[in-house]
């Protein structure tokens, strides 16, 4: 199906970027709605519905944090970001980038629905001629959803001595996303209340270059501690570890502690959501479990299975919110997920699930002796 005339904005803080850019839209068709600088773009034109998609390409991401808020909060449609250094119009460099960003804009603006996505997506990401650079890794886009803000739930009142912020980790989810993902990342996030003894690991296929962004927009309004998985480190109570783009983790079944390798993910996906599922079924069993957000492809669905088979719950995004629902529904066919809401249902979902747990631990201490009350069932 054609894109033909469908309207782009695009935004940057690069003048000379700005220019090619437009060039490079116009090339496929496309139609230029909007070219400029953050600081000129108005809230009625970022709510503007006749504008199919957002390129973003912003050199300074701090300088213009309210900016980057207010699309996320406010757009509907997908927002690309991540394109690097754009090189001059009509150099050898253009020749190969505007393959890859044509690649990226069809795949977002050509009409997906009831299309299984392992045929679509390998020709649109990559061919064998291609290097590594333009696989998945440099795919992934953003896109929010829009939604009213909501009142973060409350604590549960059987967790009456809630673990330190920081604290290992009872309990360790496995987030995973594409398309469409940190927008609703962050509306689950944002509603999860301070205290609840979990922490995340979150792979996110994602440009290696937006990361920085991604930790900054998702961790502007939640309690949660964002960060980058580090060598050695464990997951902690209120923090969420985001998965490296061009580096495997693995995991310990012992001590439950991240393992950055100095080598490339495996297949299709950078990061492999499915190797991360495993990786943390492997050690945590029961006591992880993973949501799975709107993206593209089938990549998380060996992983679900995994996770089914360790006693680990896999829940997905309902699929009419999802900016692209591909991924959810690989899940789904597996048969081995066994509940799909909207973001702010599954946090209240988790909540519900975490208090179960952490309440039964403290059972097992009272009757038992086997567990202190201090120490509540680690996985290792």
């Amino acid at each position: 199906m054609t894109i033909t005339g469908k309207k782009v904005g695009i935004v940057s803080d690069e003048p000379l970027h700005k220019n090619t850019l437009g060039k490079a839209v116009e090339e496929i068709g496309l139609t230029v709605a909007l070219n400029t600088s953050p600081d000129r773009v108005s809230s009625e034109e970022i709510a503007d519905e006749t504008i199919a998609a957002w390129i973003i390409d912003l050199a300074d991401e701090d300088r213009w944090s309210d900016f980057l808020d207010e699309m996320l909060d406010t757009v509907t449609v997908p927002l690309l970001f991540g394109e690097g250094e754009v090189p001059p119009f009509n150099s050898d460099e253009f020749i190969r980038w505007q393959r890859r960003f044509n690649k990226k804009v069809r795949s977002v603006l050509t009409p997906v629905d009831n299309i299984s996505i392992p045929e679509l997506e390998i020709p649109e990401v990559q061919s064998v001629q291609e290097s590594a650079e333009d696989a998945t890794s440099d795919v992934p886009l953003m896109s929010s959803i829009k939604s009213d803000i909501k009142q973060r739930i409350s604590l549960p009142s059987n967790i009456k001595n809630p673990l330190k912020k920081g604290e290992p980790a009872p309990y360790v989810w496995v987030i995973g996303a594409s398309l469409g993902g940190p927008g609703a990342v962050k509306r689950f996030l944002d509603v999860l209340p301070e205290g609840l003894p979990i922490g995340f690991v979150y792979a996110q296929h994602i440009d290696n270059n937006f990361l920085p962004v991604l930790n900054q927009v998702l961790g502007r309004h939640s309690v949660f501690d964002m960060r980058q998985c580090s060598h050695r480190k464990k997951v902690g109570v209120g923090e969420v570890h985001i998965v490296p783009v061009n580096h495997q983790i693995r995991c310990t079944k012992e001590e439950g502690v991240i393992f950055v390798h100095n080598r490339p993910w495996q297949g299709l996906y950078s990061p492999s959501i499915s190797h991360v599922m495993k990786e943390f079924a492997q050690c945590y069993g029961p006591d992880t479990g993973a949501i799975i957000f709107s993206g593209m492809g089938d990549d998380a669905s060996d992983g679900t299975v995994a996770m089914a088979d360790s006693g680990a719950d896999v829940w997905v995004q309902k699929l009419s919110t999802c900016a692209s629902a591909s991924m959810p529904e690989s899940v789904l066919a597996t048969g081995k997920s066994n509940f799909q809401a909207t973001p702010e249902e599954l946090a209240e979902k988790l909540v519900q699930i975490i208090a179960s747990k952490y309440q039964d631990a403290v059972i097992v201490d009272e009757h038992s002796g086997d567990v202190s009350i201090d120490d509540p069932i680690y996985p290792f």
